[in-house]
């Protein structure tokens, strides 16, 4: 059991701006822009990233006390925590049943409750059955992935004079990835932490640090031996050739775990993710090795749920060779190694059999089941229909994506695609950089508008002069009106061949920029 008291003043401090309106349909229409145009999944908006910023809401802390199990801590930071979740936000319902985030040392250093300094208390409101998130937890684990302890609270709430210990709802409890969770799992904390929130996964921004400290939003403070491995590393991603990639990855990233990362998200369907690239994963930067390992972040709508790709059948059927569409670039170059390609396959087939067993899934399902089954409630007179629907054998109208069905069809599809028998549905690709090609698109018709006017000019005087020197300008333009204008007749051809020059110098700076852009 958890209380949270908070007096009202504080409460205040919580809520977005007055007005602020949870336009899912504006906010989307701008994250698109963001993501064609190649920015960072922010708005201007909004200090946060996230779909949340686009909405101009900015996460605020106000000071409270929580008591879990009894146990009273005062003077705890809380504030509202999520993006896609907070969009049941209601001005002025303080009865909404919205996800937390509780920070013990916010406003005293020293404040921890039982070893932890952060926790979040998460909703669930995409996922009826509030298990997908801790099962998918529990399978990386399995798998050997660091990654965050979940359980379960009954969340009341006081605010003097509005409500007291008015029953808030079920919420699965997870722990913070933080310098704690780092010294916990590694015994110190001395990496670099990043939560990546940016279109495309370990993008390269170039060889100066402050884009990178936008989009891959560090966590902990980065020496600059961290930032330049960071940019080392994406540059290497981007820029590198296949044979230079293929000798220097394992210098950079963990490969093994890469890939049992990779493995789990993939029997997942975890598209909201690392394979979707701009967000809901961590990346560390694990001193000893001074390699790069991932952690897995939000899964509450894993399990092939992620509405914005493809259909319920289409991702149950995710290719396992290209998860995150043709445009995930490390992923694609990682699995172009024949050997790491085949050591994943080997961890898909292991884990098939291992931690994604039917048998063992199904009743893994079902004993979480039961034990959730009983506080559902808690959360409205609805919420024990949804539940069931997601529990059910097969898919409803009212539920597509019951647990153990999409185990039994993704476990059918891996297998398939492993014996050789499916490619598997592969995203679609990335969505084309409009700036970029717009750019290159007025670099090339200035250039060939130059050219066509010297083109012109060529042709005229060099008939002016001779019907040789007329036919050499109109097919060897511009090198033969430059020879023409500068060699044979300077009085008739000497400015069109400066002009000429011109022409040449512009095929050649675009052409030198379109192989440095594209090498």
């Amino acid at each position: 059991d958890v209380h949270i008291r908070i007096e009202p003043e504080e409460w205040a401090k919580l809520q977005p701006p007055k007005g602020t309106k949870m336009d899912f349909e504006a906010a989307l229409k701008d994250v698109m822009e963001g993501a064609v145009t190649g920015g960072h999944f922010r708005s201007e908006k909004s200090t946060r990233p996230g779909l949340a910023g686009y909405l101009g809401v900015d996460h605020q802390y106000g000071k409270a006390e929580v008591t879990i199990d009894g146990e009273t801590v005062k003077g705890i930071g809380l504030r509202y925590k999520g993006n896609g979740t907070f969009l049941e936000y209601v001005e002025g319902d303080v009865t909404r049943r919205l996800s937390f985030k509780i920070d013990f040392n916010e406003y005293d250093d020293e404040l921890e409750f039982r070893d932890l300094t952060k926790v979040n208390l998460n909703n669930n409101s995409t996922d009826p059955s509030l298990m997908r998130e801790p099962l998918s937890y529990e399978l990386f684990r399995e798998a050997g992935i660091h990654c965050s302890r979940v359980g379960y609270a009954k969340v009341s709430l006081t605010i003097p004079g509005k409500i007291d210990r008015r029953p808030h709802g079920l919420y699965t409890v997870i722990e913070q990835v933080d310098k704690r969770f780092l010294k916990d799992r590694y015994g110190s904390a001395k990496g670099l932490l990043m939560k990546p929130s940016t279109f495309g996964a370990f993008r390269y921004f170039g060889e100066e640090w402050d884009e990178y400290e936008v989009g891959f939003v560090p966590k902990t403070k980065p020496t600059e031996e961290q930032k330049q491995r960071v940019i080392e590393f994406a540059r290497l991603i981007h820029k590198s050739e296949d044979d230079a990639f293929e000798e220097k990855v394992e210098s950079y990233l963990d490969v093994d775990q890469f890939l049992r990362f990779l493995a789990v998200n993939v029997l997942l369907t975890n598209l909201d993710s690392f394979l979707g690239g701009s967000q809901n994963h961590y990346i560390y930067l694990e001193p000893d090795s001074n390699k790069f390992q991932f952690f897995p972040w939000d899964m509450d709508i894993s399990f092939g749920v992620f509405p914005f790709n493809g259909t319920p059948e289409t991702r149950r059927k995710l290719s396992i060779d290209h998860p995150g569409g043709k445009g995930h670039t490390l992923i694609e170059r990682v699995l172009n190694i024949p050997r790491h390609k085949k050591t994943y396959h080997d961890y898909l087939d292991t884990y098939l059999n291992s931690i994604f067993a039917e048998d063992k899934m199904h009743q893994q399902i079902e004993k979480v089941g039961e034990f959730v089954r009983p506080m559902v409630k808690i959360n409205g007179p609805k919420a024990t229909d949804g539940f069931d629907g997601v529990l059910a054998d097969s898919p409803k109208w009212y539920e597509e994506h019951p647990i153990k069905y999409f185990v039994t069809k993704r476990r059918e599809s891996v297998r398939r695609q492993l014996d050789g028998e499916s490619e598997g549905h592969i995203l679609h690709d990335p969505p084309p950089n409009w700036p970029e090609i717009i750019g290159w698109s007025i670099a090339f018709f200035s250039v060939l508008l130059l050219n066509l006017a010297g083109w012109i000019w060529g042709i005229v005087v060099g008939f002016r002069g001779s019907t040789l020197w007329g036919c050499l300008n109109i097919f060897f333009s511009p090198l033969a009106p430059a020879i023409y204008g500068f060699a044979v007749r300077r009085d008739l051809g000497f400015r069109c061949a400066i002009f000429a020059t011109f022409c040449i110098i512009g095929w050649i700076v675009f052409v030198a920029a379109v192989v440095d852009q594209f090498s």
